[in-house]
């Protein structure tokens, strides 16, 4: 198991900034699917869907993801990451200037072209490799863990080009095959980058706040050998300007193949920890399993299917989970270095209490709910994106509260003296 070097832990509030902002592109996502109801859900290919799928993947996962890699690399795999908060705050506007802009132009195409979108967020994806990748490849241990997150990474760097060249050809610069570039661009998103990195980290999540074992190296190295010779097959042959045959089924197996190993893991721990964060990816596992099984199924509505249940439910149960337990931790490190040694601080629980995340944990399963409900009656899409906003509001009121109790515990403290 990984131990935690705080003392590397970079300034809290820079993953925060990231964090929080993941949450409120999660309102956002639900706002603009309470306003388009079933428009949204209703092909892959509308403005307002591509509006919707971009909130979320790059809006929401995006800030998720980014922010949890600058606390992760430095603390769990030992990992320097370069430009400090100068760096880290040109990183964070440049994502969500540039998902604003794309989800805009995908929203309103007569306003705006997707194109400044799309070059806006590939400098912020070149920005992020090189300010992480040098330090992976030079740290010291944690070599497979360190070789997982930089896979992930460069993934990211893939999708992100891949993003932009459909960009400039919806912006009628270029004339590309725009369906199976969209593929390759969503499986480089969605698995090279996300899932890979959820896996990578997985390996230090699961056995230190779940208390289940870990996956074997061999395991999880061929899997993700398999995952990146599948994306690499459906980039090589999307630039002939043809789909992958079966890129469906390999996509839907590998992430049945994650979503099992997880429920494996926990079913199979002696001491399995009856908290909140486990739920949550338990959850998300059954999610993802099931968005797994509507691409096995084939056909375009499940494609649609399988698009809810993995980024409108799955993924963001586990990216939740984690945001609430990371947040509070972050809370922590923020005391600790603000009262120094020898002050007894509050503990993690007690910044993020339990109710909190049962709370978030409740209103993410019913936005589940109305989600899938939405999928059977598009009538009910309205309603279900009210329920996703509230979800998500409710996990930034908790984050929020992590700084309102560090901020009450300092003036209480300094009160007294």
């Amino acid at each position: 198991m990984a131990k935690l070097a705080t003392q590397q832990a970079p300034a809290p509030a820079v993953p925060r900034r990231f964090l929080l902002s993941a949450s409120a592109w999660g309102v956002i996502a639900g706002a603009l699917l309470a306003f388009d109801g079933g428009a949204a859900l209703a092909s892959r290919w509308s403005g307002a869907t591509l509006a919707l799928v971009h909130a979320m993947a790059l809006g929401f996962l995006g800030n998720a993801m980014f922010g949890s890699l600058l606390q992760f690399l430095p603390v769990a795999a030992g990992v320097r990451v370069r430009g400090g908060r100068g760096a880290a705050l040109w990183l964070h506007g440049s994502l969500n200037a540039g998902a604003l802009l794309l989800v805009a132009a995908f929203r309103w195409p007569a306003l705006l072209s997707p194109q400044w979108g799309g070059m806006v967020l590939a400098m912020t994806f070149v920005l992020l490799a090189a300010l992480v990748l040098p330090g992976m490849r030079v740290a010291e241990g944690q070599r497979f863990l360190r070789w997982g997150m930089g896979g992930a990474v460069v993934a990211a760097l893939v999708a992100a080009m891949l993003g932009l060249s459909l960009a400039l050809a919806l912006s009628g610069r270029w004339t590309l095959p725009l369906a199976p570039l969209t593929d390759a661009h969503a499986g480089w998103g969605v698995l090279g980058w996300v899932l890979a990195l959820l896996a990578a980290v997985a390996r230090v999540v699961m056995p230190m706040f779940q208390g289940t074992s870990t996956t074997s190296t061999r395991a999880q190295g061929a899997w993700q050998a398999a995952l990146y010779v599948l994306l690499l097959a459906a980039l090589a042959m999307a630039s002939r300007g043809v789909a992958l045959p079966g890129l469906r089924i390999g996509a839907g197996l590998l992430g049945l193949a994650f979503a099992m190993a997880g429920l494996w893991l926990q079913l199979r721990a002696s001491k399995l920890r009856d908290a909140p964060l486990t739920l949550f990816w338990r959850a998300g596992f059954v999610a993802l399993a099931a968005a797994a099984c509507a691409l096995l199924a084939g056909g375009e509505a499940n494609a649609l299917r399988a698009g809810v249940l993995a980024l409108g439910i799955g993924l963001p149960l586990l990216v939740t989970g984690m945001q609430l337990e990371i947040v509070a931790f972050l809370g922590w490190i923020g005391l600790q270095r603000r009262c120094g040694r020898g002050v007894r601080l509050p503990g993690v629980q007690l910044l993020l209490p339990e109710r909190d995340k049962a709370t978030v944990l409740a209103l993410h399963g019913a936005s589940a709910l109305a989600l899938l409900a939405a999928l059977a009656r598009p009538a009910a899409a309205h309603a279900a994106g009210l329920a996703l906003g509230l979800a998500h509001a409710a996990a930034f009121a908790a984050l929020c509260g992590v700084g309102w109790r560090e901020g009450r515990f300092v003036g209480e403290r300094e009160a007294g003296e």
